[in-house]
């Protein structure tokens, strides 16, 4: 595990020297007036922090812990559920539109992996999707597609 987590911090940190690079080439601007390569100088930063800690974690680390098969004891089978699920909403927003999708999305989750009685499914999907409307829609007018039924 060690050896593992020598090797994956070097290229975390690799990676976010990569893209601290481009992030400046992009221009970061200043607090007040940031540029287009702010945000991604500032999450370089953080995982190049990040890698450094996890190297010098792996370095000072005494003993060594046992390897454990990536997928062991893992539910596997409920990540690739929602895989598929956000699949399949991502191409039938633009059908069904917003509000319809992701009721659906929300109420397949709620009753899939929750197991969830079917009241709550109902009521928690119609909060979910509500709530998330009127924040991203009304409050911060941001575009949604509006299916076949016209909402």
């Amino acid at each position: 595990m060690k050896t593992l987590d020598l090797v994956s911090s070097l290229f975390w940190l690799l990676t976010s020297v990569v893209f601290f690079a481009a992030s400046l080439r992009l221009g970061t601007g200043t607090m007040h007036n940031p540029g287009m390569g702010f945000v991604a100088s500032g999450a370089a930063g953080i995982l190049g922090i990040l890698s450094i800690s996890l190297f010098l974690k792996a370095l000072f680390e005494k003993g060594v812990a046992a390897h454990e098969p990536l997928f062991a004891g893992k539910a596997w089978e409920r990540v690739l559920f929602v895989l598929v699920v956000l699949t399949a909403y991502s191409i039938m927003m633009p059908v069904l539109g917003y509000l319809i999708g992701t009721f659906v999305l929300m109420s397949l989750l709620f009753w899939v992996l929750e197991k969830k009685k079917i009241g709550f499914v109902i009521l928690s999907s119609i909060l979910a999707t509500l709530i998330t409307y009127f924040i991203f829609s009304k409050w911060l007018n941001c575009q949604f597609p509006d299916g076949f039924f016209g909402f």
